[in-house]
């Protein structure tokens, strides 16, 4: 049968993104591109600090050229490109050793480290941390929110999209999101930085810092564990927007906020077990409005 490709190096010119219009959509009508599709992305979603992008693909094209010339009514060089992928994936499994933890809508869980420090994870967040040399490196990466009673010991970083927090034994909240970094320190001491080290703070036992859409913020505040672990998360003085996709991550909602303005603050709490008595807690003293417009999507207008 005749090779379905155009030439023996076509995966290779479709890995480079180098196909022209004609080979590129005959090949995603293709029993192949799904399967190779699969395969990139879970390449995609690995985090080993070894690995190399460009390294493989290097690896993956050296394969599909070699193993190209053989042609078979189910050509050869499929199962030695798929079979490079697959050993690749799972070499970086092995030597990745990652866990990871992750909450849904209104939930929360806890669980303790490899340490012994324990972490309570807000409702939409993830937490991932490498096993391999966690006693010479105890570092976490959050997305969302989380509470932090971290054992004495090495240094222990906690990394986000927008910052960094570095202790060494205390109780900590930290919440992250894109142009968001807000961190509490309870007990102890924490380093609290932008990933520019750029905006640093020392916060000691009822300190709080904020970088928000390049503002940064320093304040106090009571000192006992955030109030969303017992179902009551509080705000001091923070942009509505991120208020918002608190209740977003709480109620799962989504919000028509384009017409208010979302870097308005907000002062004060709301509790997770009324979503209607939520929404006027916030939004009445706002002056604005809401109305759903289905079960799960909420429109708000400035009264």
């Amino acid at each position: 049968m005749k090779n379905p490709y155009s030439d023996e190096t076509f995966l290779a010119r479709w890995l480079n993104n180098d196909l022209n219009d004609r080979e590129r959509t005959e090949f995603e009508k293709s029993d192949d591109y799904q399967k190779y599709i699969t395969i990139l992305n879970k390449i995609e979603k690995l985090e080993s600090p070894d690995y190399n992008k460009k390294k493989v693909f290097n690896i993956i094209r050296s394969e599909i050229q070699e193993k190209s010339k053989v042609r078979t009514f189910i050509p050869k060089w499929t199962y030695g490109i798929a079979a490079t992928l697959l050993v690749l994936i799972g070499f970086f499994f092995f030597f990745d050793n990652s866990t990871s933890y992750s909450t849904d809508y209104g939930e929360q869980i806890s669980f303790k480290l490899l340490d012994g420090s324990e972490v309570v994870l807000n409702s939409k967040s993830e937490l991932k941390f490498k096993k391999s040399n966690w006693n010479n490196d105890r570092k976490v990466k959050l997305v969302g929110e989380a509470f932090f009673k971290v054992k004495k010991g090495s240094d222990f970083v906690v990394e986000t999209e927008s910052g960094r927090v570095k202790v060494l034994g205390t109780q900590f909240n930290v919440n992250t999101q894109k142009d968001f970094f807000e961190v509490t320190c309870v007990e102890g001491k924490v380093k609290a930085m932008d990933n520019y080290a750029s905006n640093e703070a020392i916060l000691t036992k009822g300190k709080a810092f904020r970088i928000a859409n390049n503002i940064v913020e320093n304040w106090e505040t009571e000192t006992a564990e955030p109030g969303w672990i017992s179902g009551e998360t509080t705000f001091t003085n923070t942009p509505l927007k991120q208020v918002i996709h608190s209740l977003e991550n709480q109620f799962n909602l989504t919000f028509d906020k384009k017409n208010i303005d979302q870097n308005m603050r907000f002062t004060g709490s709301y509790n997770h077990t009324d979503i209607k008595l939520a929404l006027k807690t916030i939004f009445v003293p706002m002056e604005i409005s809401y109305t759903f417009n289905n079960e799960n999507h909420i429109v708000l207008v400035k009264e």
